[in-house]
């Protein structure tokens, strides 16, 4: 019998078709230390020249060969001259191997498609969870109460407020009984700001003065933070999550000289103190929580002005 590289012949094509023993083991229903055996020309290894017959055959029907013609060489027939070309540039027909695998792919393919289709789902339910979250993030209270500097700062300034107001209510009558000019239109001016911390003043008040609130495109929970004995200074004077469409107004304690605004989804939310829109985002530096320290001083009217300087000294 001639040991022509038959094994050789078998390897290379069996790699030009990306195939592994492993797969080869199953095409051919054929052991991997055989496969491996004929690779090596080791037919002496196998059990008898019948089974080393019937293995050639099914390694090259497998890997698209002759068996017939590589069995013809084991016996002892000369191999023929362009058999190396032949194996090389040789178009073949689609053989029952490629059908095989073929068949194979798409078996495991509808195999593991429920798997797919079920991660696919959990995927939007991920999706949809996200942002259902995200939402009540922005409507929900994000904004920590204000600094205690702030609180005693507006305690001071209302106290002093306050002990003024008896002392000027008699002049506050009086001149508004004989004041007839219009009073001129409360302004509300952007100072500066820090991160999401952002002061502002408010001139020419009335009192009480009123904010009005409106969200745009979105709910936007809002807070009012004054201190008063109300609330023991300590907490919302008033705060609740505005919804589009529903406008809320607050009228502001007479003698207030602070308040702090607080904004959950800031660029949903516009308002107004006396009318006048606070531009609290001029510069545009993103969107997101806000607090917005206000400064207030109230209109006073000219004859209550004079009043004043003529009082004795």
């Amino acid at each position: 019998m001639a040991s022509v590289n038959i094994g050789k012949k078998l390897r290379d094509a069996r790699l030009q078709r990306n195939m592994s023993l492993d797969e080869l083991q199953q095409i051919t229903k054929t052991q991997k230390r055989y496969l491996i055996a004929i690779e090596e020309n080791d037919f002496d290894s196998m059990p008898g020249t019948f089974y080393v017959r019937a293995f050639i055959r099914q390694y090259a029907s497998a890997v698209g060969l002759d068996g017939n013609e590589l069995v013809e060489i084991y016996d002892g027939i000369e191999e023929p001259e362009d058999i190396e070309t032949a194996i090389q540039y040789q178009t073949l027909d689609e053989s029952r191997t490629q059908m095989y695998d073929e068949n194979s792919q798409t078996k495991r393919f509808m195999r593991s498609l429920p798997a797919i289709i079920f991660s696919l789902i959990g995927l939007a339910i991920a999706i949809v969870v996200f942002y259902i979250t995200w939402q009540d993030r922005q409507t929900s209270p994000m904004i920590q109460p204000p600094a205690s500097e702030v609180i005693r700062e507006s305690e001071s300034t209302s106290s002093s407020a306050s002990s003024q107001a008896p002392a000027s209510s008699t002049t506050e009558s009086s001149s508004s009984s004989s004041s007839s000019e219009p009073k001129a239109p409360a302004e509300v001016s952007f100072v500066s700001e820090s991160g999401p911390t952002v002061n502002m003043n408010a001139t020419n008040l009335a009192s009480p003065a009123k904010l009005e609130f409106n969200a745009l495109t979105g709910p936007c929970w809002v807070g009012v933070y004054i201190a008063t004995a109300a609330n023991n200074d300590n907490g919302y004077f008033y705060q609740e999550t505005i919804q589009p469409g529903q406008p809320k107004s607050v009228e502001i304690p007479a003698g207030t000289a602070q308040v702090v605004v607080s904004l959950g989804a800031s660029e949903y939310m516009e308002f107004k103190l006396d009318g006048q829109k606070a531009e609290f985002n001029p510069n545009n530096t993103g969107i997101g929580p806000r607090n917005i320290n206000m400064t207030l001083a109230y209109a006073q009217s000219q004859p209550e002005q004079s009043a004043q300087s003529q009082q004795p000294q």
